[in-house]
């Protein structure tokens, strides 16, 4: 394993490159973006603040009236390492979250075309928005977003608070 020292200088050949500012800006930009597109096509959600990360990932929340009074929230979440986007349900602590994860069975979590990542404290169950995406299309990765959160919080919705 490398120290820290290593770490850093391949860090700073690779900055030197420029072009992990220009992804990075690039990601940044699509989740401003994609913020503004959810608070317009979605008025109802509550949205939250933009988190960057330290480049793992990168999200913002978002929540319902229904979803807010049980401690809930829906986090898009863009996986760096991964280069996948996934939407997550969260709750407003991880205390609070370990109540909800026994209404999530292996039968409701394939009804729901989701999983639970052990290793992620921070979410309750977790689906696979897309991998890969393209950011050069982002009129369509943002539609494909914001279509398959609103089925994710429709279908969590039903199944929780019903």
């Amino acid at each position: 394993m490398k120290n820290l020292a290593e770490s850093i200088k391949i860090y700073t050949e690779l900055l030197e490159k420029g072009d992990i500012q220009t992804a990075y800006r690039g990601i940044m930009d699509f989740f401003g973006y994609l913020r503004v597109s959810f608070s317009k096509t979605y008025p109802q959600y509550e949205i939250g603040n933009l988190y960057q990360g330290y480049m793992d990932m990168t999200y913002f929340s978002i929540t319902t009236d229904r979803l807010k009074s049980k401690g809930l929230k829906v986090a898009i979440v863009y996986l760096h390492a991964q280069s996948a986007f996934e939407v997550w349900l969260s709750a407003r602590n991880r205390s609070m979250a370990k109540t909800f994860v026994p209404l999530f069975s292996s039968d409701v979590m394939l009804k729901l075309n989701a999983f639970h990542d052990m290793e992620n404290p921070d979410a309750i169950v977790e689906r696979k928005i897309v991998e890969y995406p393209d950011f050069d299309s982002q009129d369509d990765l943002a539609k494909l977003i914001l279509q398959e959160t609103e089925r994710f919080v429709t279908e969590i919705g039903d199944h929780i608070l019903n």
